[in-house]
């Protein structure tokens, strides 16, 4: 496959992740998105923070099982701590299922649960394909990334989603990823233009959950930013706040439009 973006990711630890997707990539999961950590690495082009596992979003209507092809590739075991966890060659996969819907399946959702079916199947509906390469040169992967828009729809369902015990530094890392994809990303508009796009009711909840955590509790957010390293205690409320008023106007102007045809 020609044309598409080539991420170089530095790090000894990339190393084998790379040489998974690779593996992931040429197992026939059908259609399926990278998503967490390493999406984000690739989007911002940079080992944005560590990561040690691959998270990844599949069609559930594509038969076989993910896990079950997963578990034939050479050096792949199942992973003891969850039935959707797969380890290859030691790195931990884990799959979440998506189906596709119509949006009277979403009746009677609460919107946190719209957040999360409709984040993940748009995740997978517009990943797009990236080569990663380790800096070593020794691997490289041509995968589907989800697209900065998808993950900040991801992470904003997460961040609150996360179980209070123990979910401190996970938070942390959701509003860092939040924020460089907003502040590295969204300069000339791009992460913006797509959250606009999405299709309600989706757009509606990206808007609600985007101006709690972002602006309303953005002090609770920056707390959290607190407990990750010297990188992310530095953003302040007001940051959070500047990177998030455009993004939430154009929502806002979007759900206005949409409203008036």
């Amino acid at each position: 496959m020609s044309g598409e973006p080539r991420i170089v990711l530095p790090g000894a630890a990339m190393a084998p992740l790379v040489q998974a997707a690779a593996k992931i990539a040429d197992a026939g999961l059908g259609r399926y998105a990278v998503i967490g950590g390493v999406a984000v690495s690739a989007r911002l082009g940079q080992a944005h923070r560590a990561t040690a596992d691959i998270d990844a979003v599949v069609d559930d209507a594509t038969p076989p099982p993910a896990v079950e092809t997963l578990l034939e590739l050479p050096q792949a075991e199942a992973d003891p701590t969850g039935p959707h966890r797969v380890l290859i060659d030691g790195i931990k996969v884990e799959i979440q299922g998506t189906e596709p819907f119509e949006s009277s399946d979403l009746d009677g959702l609460t919107d946190k649960q719209i957040l999360y079916v409709g984040s993940h199947r748009y995740a997978l509906d517009s990943a797009t394909p990236v080569t990663l390469v380790a800096e070593d040169g020794g691997a490289q992967a041509t995968v589907q990334i989800a697209t900065p828009g998808a993950i900040v729809a991801m992470k904003l369902h997460a961040i609150e989603d996360r179980r209070p015990s123990g979910g401190m530094d996970k938070r942390a890392g959701d509003a860092w990823d939040i924020y460089r994809i907003l502040l590295d990303l969204d300069r000339d508009g791009i992460v913006r233009r797509e959250l606009a796009a999405l299709p309600q009711p989706l757009r509606q909840v990206v808007a609600a959950a985007g101006t709690r955590i972002l602006i309303d509790r953005a002090a609770r957010t920056v707390s959290w930013l607190k407990a990750g390293d010297e990188r992310m205690a530095r953003v302040t409320v007001e940051d959070l706040r500047s990177l998030a008023v455009p993004v939430l106007a154009a929502l806002d102007e979007a759900g206005d439009d949409s409203s008036d045809r």
